[in-house]
């Protein structure tokens, strides 16, 4: 019963509100499949959203599933290496938008506008995942939404991907090796190291989130030129040397954004010391401050060599010393105690506080864990997850 008509006035009447908010409370308990229409109550709110208004912006960590009632949501992109956008898709009435960066907890990909008015049902991420404890299956009916709305390419290369775990000091490839695939870092980090003749090693690179791997070889089709390894627990996605062909194939544009992500490391190795390079491929604007040496360094550990170190004043100054980098975020095991209970640090818990100290690092520009004095199970955990880890002693 929805139309594409835009709002006929500025205001909402109550009486009106209410009627259109039971109704379309309805209607998206029917498309996800909601077994519990009571699990919306005083989780959905309605918004008319004016012509011209920006519902919601790239890059936006605090996102909401918006369902149009009325009126068109258009849904635009900016391209890394430009500053306009392009338009993906119109979103109409009885549609959602906005529920994959919900479902993954991923930062908004797109920029949502009202080129008129609209009417919408939001529901926050905070109020999703409420609903999601009391019926599980509800993800799987919101990601069909998503999957439906995808070309038949996109899901064929969904499941090309192979998702991997590496542990810390694990090898992704070695030297010499085949070159087959192309790896996407999507947590971790890992570390780019050459064998010299003479038998000597020598770091070359250090790759972090949302950094390209081996993607030169694969695409020259030589062999590894380097030894890749996780310096602490990583996730990858490889993508198989027959999938990058297709895309090539069909995408021939893909190319030559990889030769200009590759131009620009070529630049910055000729402009920057040898010391402060990072051949990583990043992808500009995925971080707060890409275009910096250093910017995939997201987790740092601090340790003290002894109990008489203050180690609490140390690590709040330097915490409010990187404030003016970006939002940081300092924590301990008492804090993690606090967030997550007294039983977060068992070991029946791993995959819990895994996940959600992956979503801190999602959340925040850096993060510091501050170490217990002695060698606890937290002080293994930040250890592991560190990029880089500061001893502190006294002088």
């Amino acid at each position: 019963h929805y139309t594409d008509s835009g709002g006929q006035s500025d205001a909402i009447s109550f009486s009106k509100s209410s009627t259109i908010l039971q109704a379309a409370k309805r209607d998206l308990q029917v498309i996800i499949q909601l077994q519990d229409p009571g699990l919306l109550d005083g989780r959905v709110t309605l918004h008319h959203v004016k012509a011209g208004s920006v519902v919601a912006r790239q890059g936006d960590q605090e996102v909401s599933i918006h369902f149009v009632i009325s009126g068109l949501l258009h849904v635009y992109q900016r391209m890394i290496d430009r500053e306009d956008e392009s338009l993906l898709f119109v979103t109409h009435p009885g549609e959602l938008v906005g529920h994959l960066a919900v479902l993954t907890g991923e930062p908004l990909i797109f920029t949502v506008r009202a080129h008129r008015d609209c009417t919408c049902l939001f529901v926050s991420k905070a109020h999703f995942y409420e609903i999601m404890r009391e019926e599980p299956r509800v993800v799987l009916n919101v990601a069909h939404t998503v999957s439906r709305r995808m070309s038949s390419f996109i899901r064929q290369i969904d499941f090309a991907l192979d998702w991997m775990a590496v542990e810390a000091g694990r090898a992704v490839y070695r030297q010499g090796d085949k070159s087959d695939s192309t790896f996407i870092v999507l947590s971790g980090r890992l570390r780019s190291v050459i064998m010299k003749d003479n038998g000597k090693k020598e770091m070359i690179g250090e790759y972090g989130r949302g950094d390209l791997i081996g993607v030169v070889e694969a695409l020259t089709h030589q062999n590894r030129a380097t030894t890749v390894h996780a310096v602490r627990d990583s996730e990858l996605a490889k993508l198989p040397e027959g999938a990058l062909s297709s895309i090539k194939r069909k995408f021939p544009q893909v190319v030559t954004r990889l030769i200009h992500l590759l131009g620009q490391k070529i630049l910055q190795q000729v402009n920057v010391p040898l010391s402060a390079r990072s051949l990583a491929l990043h992808t500009p604007g995925s971080k707060w401050d890409a275009g910096n040496q250093v910017s995939n360094l997201s987790t740092v550990a601090v340790l003290p060599v002894s109990e008489e170190v203050p180690l609490t004043a140390f690590t709040l100054e330097l915490q409010h010393a990187l404030l003016a980098i970006g939002p940081t975020l300092l924590l301990t095991s008492d804090i993690i105690k606090q967030r997550l209970g007294a039983a977060a640090l068992d070991s029946v818990h791993e995959y819990r506080l895994s996940s959600w100290l992956g979503q801190q690092e999602d959340l925040h520009r850096i993060v510091l864990y501050q170490t217990d004095y002695s060698l606890t199970p937290w002080t293994q955990r930040c250890i592991r997850q560190a990029d880089c880890i500061i001893i502190v002693g006294v002088g």
